[in-house]
């Protein structure tokens, strides 16, 4: 039998020549995996930690085959908080150890594609490393309050047709009633985000009642897809400095509201959009107006006729949106409810 050494990720491996099973795996493989601190890992950057433990709860869901109603208990597992912790990068991901939990899990391993943009590249294989937008003019076009059984449907026929993606900031509620949207909505290569509930204003409600909205939406939006959203965007755009540490998602806002809501009128729609745009713009319109809708293809011909390419907010962001922090554009963010 014949071994051969690779490097790969920075990590020396001797590999099997031959001697495949059925499976078309080497029947054996030997490895060396390296032990790195969360400190090195995200260059002590405190949000990059934190959307490593984003990724370590839907990791857990997935490993133990949760089901919705095991949601909320997630977000009670000990994940690391201190730079000085370890995990071990592996062939398959990054392996995480874990502490005594509900779910009984010891140890995860989280893929290395799902923490593009929050561990430094250098940690990466090259195919899960950011790098700067192809294009020099952007645009992300996102739609909130759905998913609308009516409306939604035509929204995203509009955005096939067009091979445009957007990103959905849905409302639980109208999630747990229409799971099949929400499903078409991924299905189609869109992003959901998380709306909130009910859509209160969360500078009135207080903190305890603004998370509890989220891990409500999130619990809905694992129910109809299996997979926990990665953005949050708060109703109104309003937020409070505590809201912005304990909300477990980076905050999404927008730079060019179309005011369709109060509009409800295609043509003004479209001007208002228009006129506002600029690269690396993030749009807010809404998926439950039929005149926002039905203005979508007029402007997605007219920014693209201007050299625009249309994307979703993670590849806007260049997939380093983290939480604790709430974006308003490419290049545009602070500290949220700041």
């Amino acid at each position: 039998m014949k071994m051969r050494q690779l490097k790969i990720y920075g990590l020396s491996l001797l590999v099997v020549i031959g001697g495949l099973g059925s499976a078309g795996l080497p029947a054996q493989a030997a490895s060396q995996s390296k032990t790195v601190t969360f400190g090195q890992l995200t260059n002590q950057n405190p949000h990059r930690l934190a959307a490593i433990r984003e990724v370590a709860r839907q990791a857990i869901l997935t490993k133990t085959h949760a089901k919705a109603s095991r949601v909320p208990a997630v977000y009670q597992v000990k994940l690391p908080t201190h730079m000085t912790k370890k995990a071990t990068l592996t062939t398959s991901g990054l392996r995480m150890n874990l502490l005594p939990n509900k779910f009984n899990v010891k140890q995860v391993t989280l893929p290395y594609a799902q923490l593009t943009g929050k561990i430094l590249n250098r940690y990466l294989p090259k195919s899960a490393r950011t790098s700067p937008l192809k294009y020099k003019k952007v645009v992300a076009l996102t739609f909130d309050d759905g998913p609308d059984p009516t409306l939604t449907p035509r929204l995203l026929k509009t955005l096939k047709a067009n091979h445009v993606h957007a990103t959905f900031f849905e409302v639980g509620q109208s999630v747990s009633r229409y799971p099949k949207i929400t499903r078409a909505v991924l299905a189609a290569g869109n992003e959901v985000g998380n709306h909130s509930w009910n859509h209160p204003d969360f500078s009135r409600i207080g903190t305890s009642a603004s998370v509890n909205q989220v891990i409500r939406t999130d619990q809905a939006i694992y129910a109809a897809t299996g997979k926990l959203p990665q953005y949050m965007r708060p109703p109104y755009g309003n937020i409070t400095a505590a809201e912005g540490r304990q909300i477990q998602h980076p905050i999404i806002r927008w730079s060019v509201d179309s005011r369709d809501w109060a509009l409800l009128n295609t043509q003004k729609d479209i001007q208002s959009v228009l006129s506002a745009t600029r690269s690396g713009s993030i749009v807010l319109m809404h998926d439950i107006h039929a005149p926002s809708v039905a203005a979508v293809p007029t402007i997605i011909k007219r920014l693209k006729a201007k050299g625009y390419h249309f994307v979703t907010v993670s590849q806007l962001l260049n997939q380093q949106a983290l939480p604790g922090l709430q974006y308003f554009a490419a290049g545009n963010y602070r500290t949220a409810g700041k």
